[in-house]
């Protein structure tokens, strides 16, 4: 089978054998070991040329030949027709052709720039939350041409490979976006009706990006979900203000006919079952860290084959640290439980480190095809 058909066969009727292999966050992977991906220059990730970013997906498959490509939005038609690149010198610069406004590009740093969670919120009223959260009809959306590069992985890639993008859960965008960490917190307990009123308002947001990745031909989409574990908010507040939100963005992904994978991070114990009866797809774990313990066993005796799961291999303790020995026997492990109901992918719990080389990743990729042959 190609690798589209063995990621759909894994998501719903499930394998014996031959299980696809991804990681997530390709495109950490990518921005933290660019110049062993491609010899592409590193501003090709701007998108002003949705055809240059293109060339380093097809230089990365050519080096890990992972059996899913992620995409994602681009910028708007009309920006990237008033935006230009200038080198001069070891400097690079995006121009705006308009007003001539002058803005020096930096490479993003290997492992990425610190993303601040506890910023003040800009939403105190329900009027904040229509001034600051858009629902844009999916047509004017692909209209836009923010869709472009998207389309082209599709066109790429589409027959062979399954086509993912990512979206946050309106309970992480709400936190990350709008009220901050210490916003939402507060929010929660004293105006949950104006979280609520966001959440909607987020969710139907979403819902308009989903209806447009669906109509240019995405096969799944990755949920992400931060801070609502276990350590963070009470089971209750879960129940009110995550799952509700989410579990509607599954049952839509649903109705448009693509595939939903639930990202959870975190401490998930206490909640696992909640997560499964929103009925995703495929689930996706942290592996065992921050003082909680989540090991593929357990969870494939909660999922218990209805849905999809995603291996949770340490990224660092067996996958930048381990001997091949070790990566070779936790492979063998996940793969033998995810034979049990053959609904498995083998992944890893958290994103490929900066520390961890290409020729690992390759390693891992070509042991976790040769343990489930």
């Amino acid at each position: 089978m190609k690798s589209r058909e063995k990621m759909l066969f894994a998501m719903t009727k499930g394998l014996k054998n031959n299980f696809p292999v991804v990681i997530p966050y390709p495109s950490i992977f990518l921005r933290d070991h660019w110049n062993e991906i491609t010899d592409q220059p590193w501003w090709a990730i701007y998108n002003l040329d949705p055809s240059s970013r293109l060339e380093v997906e097809e230089d990365f498959q050519k080096k890990l030949d992972l059996d899913w490509v992620f995409c994602g939005m681009c910028p708007s038609k009309e920006w990237r027709e008033n935006h230009k690149i200038k080198i001069q010198g070891n400097h690079v610069f995006l121009i705006n052709i308009l007003n001539g406004e002058k803005k020096e590009l930096q490479k993003e740093s290997v492992g990425g720039a610190h993303i601040p969670i506890n910023k003040e919120s800009i939403i105190n009223s329900v009027e904040d939350v229509d001034k600051h959260i858009n629902i844009v009809d999916k047509g004017i959306l692909i209209q836009s041409g923010i869709f472009d590069y998207a389309k082209m992985v599709v066109e790429k890639f589409g027959s062979e490979k399954f086509i993912c993008a990512g979206i946050c859960t309106p309970y992480w965008e709400a936190l990350k976006d709008y009220f901050g960490f210490k916003g939402m917190m507060i929010n929660m307990y004293k105006r949950a009706e104006l979280v609520e009123y966001a959440l909607r308002r987020i969710m139907m947001k979403a819902i308009e990006v989903l209806k447009a990745y669906a109509e240019i031909g995405i096969d799944g989409i990755w949920i992400e979900e931060c801070l609502a574990s276990a350590n963070e908010i009470s089971l209750n507040h879960f129940k009110q203000f995550a799952l509700p939100y989410t579990t509607e963005i599954i049952s839509e992904i649903k109705r448009l006919g693509m595939k939903s994978i639930y990202y959870a991070c975190g401490n998930v114990i206490d909640r696992l079952e909640l997560i499964i009866r929103s009925n995703p797809d495929c689930i996706s774990l942290e592996e065992s860290k921050k003082n909680f313990k989540i090991d593929i066993e357990w969870i494939n005796k909660v999922v218990a084959g209805r849905a999809c799961i995603f291996g949770n291999l340490d990224s660092i303790k067996i996958l930048q640290n381990g001997t091949s020995n070790e990566l070779r026997e936790e492979i063998r492990k996940q793969i033998s439980i995810g034979r049990e109901y053959g609904k498995f992918i083998m992944s890893l719990g958290s994103p490929v480190t900066p520390q961890t080389p290409l020729s690992r990743v390759k390693e891992y990729v070509s042991l976790a095809r040769q343990e489930s042959t």
